[in-house]
């Protein structure tokens, strides 16, 4: 920068292609920059107006101006003014500008000039010795329309935590736009708009189901022209498992550069303070309802257990926060998984299982983070799914602590969750925590949603109603009509210990069902199931056996034989699972898997005797 007959000497640079510059230089205090061969500086560029800014010197400081509404891009923000500073780059259309100017040395003496003052109007720029030594600070006054919203805002938002943000909402798109149509929306499966807060009078307008694909994507928002009438849509949230929130405004030209300054920093802000929409029940009064009922046909019974459990899921489907799922083998807990993921406000979620087995840590690294020489994020690969990690107490301390980590992460990411993360333990997470198999930090992700699954024995209950239920759902599965279930067969299964849980009572209802001709009423019946809890050394196996023989049913007998034979066989050889193993030509770990299967004990006390 250079002084040129008292005044400034302006290097601005136009960067081409291959790193190339052509450089202008101008000894005016105001120039202009467009397509048109009037302005000081001709840029004929895709997207650059005919008259696009005015640049002006004011002693050391530099402002750019749009012209009729455009707009430029300062140091990648969009701006239609602003101060330049040495190196600042300045897009317009597709050329970008570098300021080339340099600083006229220290601060020295600081004189601040306000926008607009008497003293600036009749203000002579000063000769080149005046300037030495000295800088300017200069002033604007924010426009008085964007100064009012601002504070609209941050007096709605600062007025309580627990207060309900909507009333406040609605009277500040009232005062901000006036008399114009303005609303929050949210977007329902066919892409029509739910007002959540709105000052909208007649019809919604509609938009394809790719606009807000398009929207979700990067930091767009959207003009949309219908006919003589412009609206600016601004999404507030962004993410596969939130639901997508949108400011809707009514603009014009006079408006819109103004609109769009307002509603970028309203949405950010409340993007903020989402919980409290949340929190007002509005936002999800329909799904709820709906939710309630799937989950309600899902899940059938009157017992407190069942509602309890019912309660839980649909809380869980409208959260984002991990989900634990604690309870026996074969409650149903992927089955729960499954219903979290079917009901989510922004639609059903794909279902992805990784099954942790104790030992396979390498495994389950394998699965988790990919194997390729650099670790993939899950997050990345599983975007949008529920993924659920079954049985993760099987892994490691470590591994838990990897995993932890890994979910943190995408938890507290600022567009949130990627993933709808859902673990499934045993029954008692609190005691495995104590002993160790569960790891805090792993645990502490999950408290806000620990789910226990009921078994069957703390719902028997609901056995009736759930018989019925899902007699219907099998036979569908097997392409049957049944006129119903005769009270026999419907008590015997009453009756049945069901120890395999939900896994067990589909078993039966499956047999049941395939053993009834289409058309017919279910008459069969489920054998009460003769299994001792335990032997001693005097109980006499022959009894035992001789009730076995006298059942019919395989599916009961084959069971409890091999109950009685592996107990036995373990008794003598005083817990010895290796020897026990040889005799009953099985492998070690099948055995052991019996006799979990069975619970069955492993009698080495029997040694110490």
């Amino acid at each position: 920068m250079s002084d040129v007959g008292g005044k400034i000497m302006v290097t601005l640079a136009i960067e081409g292609s291959g790193g190339s510059e052509v450089l202008y230089e101008v000894a005016k205090d105001v120039f202009s920059i467009g397509a048109s061969n009037s302005n000081d500086i001709v840029i004929r560029a895709p997207g650059v107006a005919p008259h696009h800014l005015t640049i002006q010197c004011k002693g050391d400081v530099f402002t750019f101006l749009g012209q009729s509404r455009q707009v430029a891009v300062l140091n990648g923000e969009r701006r239609s003014r602003g101060v330049l500073r040495v190196g600042d780059r300045l897009r317009i259309g597709t050329a970008t500008l570098v300021f080339k100017g340099a600083d006229t040395g220290g601060p020295g003496e600081v004189e601040i000039i306000e926008e607009g003052s008497a003293e600036e109007s009749t203000r002579q720029a000063p000769s080149a010795p005046q300037r030495e030594g000295r800088s300017e600070v200069v002033l604007y006054s924010e426009p008085s329309r964007i100064a009012s919203a601002r504070n609209r805002i941050v007096e709605v938002f600062r007025s309580g935590v627990q207060s309900d943000l909507l009333p406040s909402l609605r009277l500040l798109l009232a005062d901000v736009f006036e008399d114009r149509q303005a609303m929050l929306t949210r977007v329902d499966g066919d892409g029509r708009f739910a007002p959540i807060a709105s000052q909208w009078t007649g019809d919604l307008p509609r938009l394809p189901l790719r606009t807000f694909e398009a929207l979700a994507e990067g930091n767009r928002y959207a003009l949309l022209r219908l006919g003589s009438r412009e609206l600016l849509i601004y999404p507030v949230l962004r993410g596969p498992l939130v639901s997508r929130a949108y400011f809707v405004v009514e603009t014009n030209d006079d408006h819109q550069e103004d609109d769009e300054l307002i509603l970028a920093e309203l949405s950010r802000t409340l993007a903020i303070h989402w919980d409290r929409v949340e929190r007002s029940g509005v936002l999800h009064e329909r799904w709820e309802s709906e939710a309630r009922s799937a989950v309600e046909t899902m899940l059938p019974g009157t017992s407190q257990a069942v509602q309890l459990l019912r309660d839980a899921v649909v809380q869980a489907s409208r959260s984002q926060n991990p989900v634990l799922l604690c309870g026996r083998e074969g409650v149903g807990r992927l089955t729960i998984a499954s219903l979290i993921g079917a009901q989510h406000p922004a639609g059903a979620l794909p279902l992805q299982v990784i099954e942790v087995q104790e030992g396979g840590d390498e495994n389950l690294r394998t699965v988790f983070f990919g194997s390729g020489p650099e670790l993939e994020n899950p997050a990345d690969r599983h975007q949008g799914n529920v993924l659920v990690l079954r049985s993760i107490h099987l892994a490691s301390a470590t591994v838990q602590r990897e995993v932890a980590a890994t979910i943190l992460a995408d938890v507290e990411s600022g567009s949130g969750p990627r993933v709808r993360w859902i673990a499934t333990t045993e029954e008692d997470a609190i005691q495995m925590l104590n002993e160790g198999r569960l790891d805090p930090a792993l645990y502490s992700l999950f408290n806000n949603h620990v789910i226990r699954v009921p078994s069957l024995q703390n719902r028997r209950e609901d056995l009736p109603l759930l018989v019925v239920r899902l007699l219907d759902s099998v036979a569908a599965e097997q392409g049957k009509e049944l006129k119903g279930i005769e009270l026999g067969s419907l008590n015997s299964l009453l009756q049945h210990r069901f120890e395999g849980q939900m896994t067990e009572l589909l078993s039966e209802l499956g047999r049941l069902v395939t053993a009834t001709p289409s058309g017919e009423m279910i008459r069969g019946t489920v054998p009460a199931l003769l299994l001792p809890t335990s032997l001693g050394e005097g109980d006499d196996d022959g009894v035992s056996m001789g009730a076995l023989l006298g059942i019919d049913d395989l599916k009961t007998v084959v069971p409890a034989v091999e109950r009685l034979i592996i107990d036995r066989v373990l008794r003598r050889t005083k817990g010895n699972q290796s020897e026990a193993a040889r005799i009953l030509n099985l492998s070690r770990g099948a055995l052991i898997s019996k006799m979990k299967d069975f619970e069955i004990p492993d009698y080495r006390y029997l040694r110490r005797r």
